[in-house]
């Protein structure tokens, strides 16, 4: 399987949230990401994972 990497503006478009979002939760560290220089990328198997987490974790709390 070959891995998929986003940029700001990809990511924004996959998770159907604004680009601004998007770097303000890579800021405050709550999406994984990595760096190549001063561009952000984002793995999309790392990001379909973070999702499923986050989703079990929200439906735990409720």
């Amino acid at each position: 399987m070959c891995n998929v990497f986003l940029s700001v503006r990809g990511l924004s478009e996959y998770l159907n949230i604004s680009v601004s979002l998007v770097r303000k939760l890579v800021k405050k560290g709550e999406l994984p990401h990595n760096r190549l220089g001063v561009k952000i990328i984002f793995s999309k198997v790392e990001i379909d994972r973070w999702l499923l987490d986050h989703q079990i974790n929200k439906e735990g709390e409720i």
